[in-house]
């Protein structure tokens, strides 16, 4: 664990671990913060703390066969930021694909940036990634912009993807060669 500050705040920064079964709740209160503000993200309905555990497990397992790395963003024991590499299967274990969520209140203070960063160096590191996939919903103008400040390339715009605020957007996929 390591800490950070990002403008006025001092952020711990640790990887997922074993010990993060213990914080399914924080955890739960993170993603339905997302899924409250309407985020642009995937889910669109509050999990349940048994979901939540469920998906933790599922997060440990493939962080411990070597399939993820992730890490995640704490300020006095809320957890305000996660971001993980997963790796591809057979042929395509040379591709993560990365997701990064960051609470309202955090964003635009270069949490994002720096866990991005970090994530990617822990996925080349430890599962051996030359290429990092993103997807993201086209509307999501922050989140594109960061990527592209970050090298990532546009190479895949797929129409009508998501449904978002009672609109269908497209889904951009963005690529980095490490």
């Amino acid at each position: 664990m390591i800490t950070e500050i990002f403008k006025d705040k001092k952020l711990e920064i640790r990887e997922l671990s074993q010990y993060s079964l213990k914080d399914a709740k924080r955890f739960l209160n993170f993603i339905n913060s997302l899924i409250g503000e309407r985020a642009q993200i995937l889910l669109n309905k509050e999990m349940s703390l048994k979901e939540e555990r469920i998906w933790l497990k599922g997060q440990l397992k493939e962080v411990k066969g070597n399939k993820k790395v992730s890490l995640v963003a704490e300020d006095n024991n809320m957890i305000v930021g996660s971001v993980e590499v997963g790796v591809g299967n057979g042929r395509a274990d040379r591709v993560g694909t990365l997701h990064i969520a960051i609470r309202d209140g955090y964003r635009r203070i270069g949490l994002g940036k720096y866990l991005m960063e970090s994530v990617i160096k822990l996925a080349k590191r430890r599962l051996k990634v030359k290429i990092i996939r993103i997807p993201v919903f086209a509307t999501n103008k922050p989140a594109v912009g960061l990527y592209r400040s970050r090298g990532f390339k546009e190479v895949a715009r797929i129409p009508k993807q998501f449904r978002y605020k009672g609109k269908i957007v497209d889904e951009i996929i963005f690529l980095r060669y490490l």
